[in-house]
């Protein structure tokens, strides 16, 4: 019909235009900005580090902590493709069906197993804003109730009550009356057409305005504070509720907010207890700290079959085997036990190729526990890691790749980034001849301790395992082939504190050793999961509280208490200008 491109250009101009009348993109009041980082870009999403590319932060500050600092800046950034989804889950009652293609809202799916670090992302493209209007008509189309209006009656006023029960929360804050009546009037714009029309660019202007589309975290009064702003209570529900449930708040969460408790600490830290003790939050929470030990790479994990092929058809029960072992490892036990536990959960037909395992019969996966050396350094031997730190798809044993992930990830780059290879480093590699072993010495040698001598050691201990994390004791690579496997390595203590300086450790177990004396890689975690759980990375501001919540991790050694004291910081109720 000849209203509907006019209808629809009415919603998205009326709705924007409202928007920036009002200003009240952050808590519906006049005046609210934002003051964030803005630094995305549409299509695009900001990952996290995989095999060899980490940029980990420094554990040992240049500065002093600042005390007082918030754990990050004030910030306006876009919700995230599945955040839209559980948003329009949970307030709508609305299923997007899988099948459902919008071209990527605001990101590509990570290909890689990367974190989908959205800080900052925004609107950029006449074609993002383009499927965002489709993904509301998808919206719109799947509502099957939007009480109290009937399929009979569906008017002005039933929409006007439906909009003021719902709108609330999708949009995470109190919304004014000139929002609704904005709203309303869209509604009517569609009358000529009838209803379904009229529903459709009502739901197209209340799901693209910037009141939905984007998470603020600017408190109120921003544009003429100093310092810090503290969160008002609904920016604070939305900030844990997308850290722990990737959505919108519950309702107890939600009446926090509306009674204004939620920013007394002893009310914020209870929510934060109740909410981790839900099944959707430890989920949720288990997924982050198994992409901060890199097995949502497993899945986007090559191999060449004629190498490994019985990969292809273990492919999936690799990853399930990880996702069993971190879950077990974070609710049930504590960090020292990511790296002293001999539990490997597996199948028959993974027990079948993974030989050193203790065998077991049928398809379920069940818990084993080794003995001897193989599989004995917790997740540094967890076979679903030794698989995704050696992405090569042959079989050589890429022992750089292994030993740069545990120097960026477990390890947060001391001393900083390592160098850029050179630009002959292939004509020099292509020169290098022996063992792996052999060459890998050769590397060091040439490149000295700025570079492979900083990481090498960290992949050289896990030569006994194959490039699917199968154990062996015998070296393919030798001349002849077949002779014995040294994984023995030199570690620095300017790399690894523990270590005394030139220290030699004998394999995987003695690294695990050295990783859990003292705090430097809990430390690590902490910054990592921190950074997962903030969408953003808190070492920038320096806050003595992140020092706090190292503190409580490393004497607790619980990833529960971890997240708790990330969210029920001081620094979590503010965030800097």
């Amino acid at each position: 019909m000849k209203t509907n491109l006019v209808a629809r250009n009415l919603a998205v101009l009326g709705v924007l235009g409202l928007a920036a009348c009002l200003g009240n993109i952050g808590d519906g009041s006049p005046g609210a900005v934002g003051s964030g980082p803005n630094n995305g870009s549409s299509g695009s999403s900001n990952g996290g580090t995989g095999p060899g590319s980490g940029s980990g932060s420094n554990t040992t500050q240049s500065q002093p902590c600042k005390n007082g600092a918030s754990f990050a800046s004030a910030r306006v950034s876009l919700i995230s493709d599945d955040q839209y989804q559980n948003i329009v889950h949970d307030v709508f009652g609305v299923t997007i069906p899988a099948t459902y293609n919008h071209g990527g809202v605001v990101s590509t799916p990570s290909t890689t197993g990367a974190y989908p670090l959205n800080e900052g992302a925004q609107i950029a493209e006449t074609t993002v804003l383009q499927n965002y209007l489709s993904a509301a008509d998808e919206v719109a189309s799947l509502m099957t109730a939007m009480p109290p209006c009937t399929a009979g009656t569906v008017n002005a006023t039933c929409i006007e009550t439906f909009l003021r029960n719902k709108l609330p929360l999708a949009w995470r804050r109190p919304v004014t009356d000139a929002e609704i009546a904005g709203l309303v009037n869209i509604f009517n714009l569609g009358a000529p057409d009838g209803p379904t029309r009229q529903i459709k660019i009502m739901m197209e202007a209340a799901l693209i305005h910037p009141a939905f589309l984007y998470r603020t975290e600017i408190g109120t009064g921003a544009a003429t504070a100093t310092g810090k702003v503290p969160l008002t209570p609904f920016e604070l529900a939305s900030a844990v509720s997308f850290a722990v449930l990737d959505t919108v708040p519950d309702a107890e969460l939600w009446a926090k907010a509306q009674d204004g408790s939620l920013t007394t600490p002893s009310v914020l830290a209870s929510e934060v207890t109740r909410l981790m003790a839900l099944p959707a939050a430890q989920a949720f929470l288990t997924k982050k700290v198994s992409y901060y030990l890199n097995f949502e790479a497993v899945p986007f994990v090559q191999k060449d079959p004629a190498a490994f092929p019985e990969y292809a058809a273990l492919q999936q029960t690799l990853y399930q085997s990880s996702q069993m072992f971190v879950n077990d490892i974070v609710w049930n036990g504590t960090f020292n036990d990511l790296f002293t536990s001999r539990k490997v959960y597996a199948n028959q037909a993974m027990t079948n190729v993974y030989k050193d395992l203790p065998p077991v019969t049928g398809t379920q996966l069940q818990a084993v526990t080794t003995t001897g050396d193989a599989y004995n350094a917790g997740v540094l031997t967890q076979p679903a890691l030794l698989l995704s730190t050696n992405p090569k798809p042959t079989a050589v044993d890429d022992v750089v790749h292994r030993g740069l992930w545990v120097f960026y990830n477990l390890l947060c780059a001391p001393g900083g980034k390592v160098p850029d290879p050179p630009a002959n480093a292939a004509a020099l590699a292509a020169m290098m001849m022996g063992s792996t072993r052999q060459i890998a010495e050769q590397r060091d040698t040439g490149c000295g301790a700025a570079c492979h001598g900083r990481f090498d050691a960290f992949g050289i201990v896990t030569l006994n395992y194959d490039g699917i994390g199968r154990y062996r004791t015998a070296d393919p690579t030798s001349t002849p082939p077949g002779g014995p496997i040294d994984s023995s390595a030199t570690v620095s203590s300017s790399v690894v504190s523990a270590a005394k300086d030139g220290m030699t450790v004998k394999g995987a177990a003695d690294v695990a050793q050295l990783f859990i004396t003292g705090s430097q890689v809990s430390d690590c975690a902490a910054d990592s999961l921190a950074k997962y759980t903030l969408d953003h990375d808190p070492v920038t501001e320096n806050s003595c509280d992140l020092q706090s919540v190292k503190s409580t991790f490393q004497k607790s050694g619980k990833f529960s208490d971890l997240f708790t004291a990330i969210l029920a910081s001081p620094a979590f109720l503010t965030r800097d200008l």
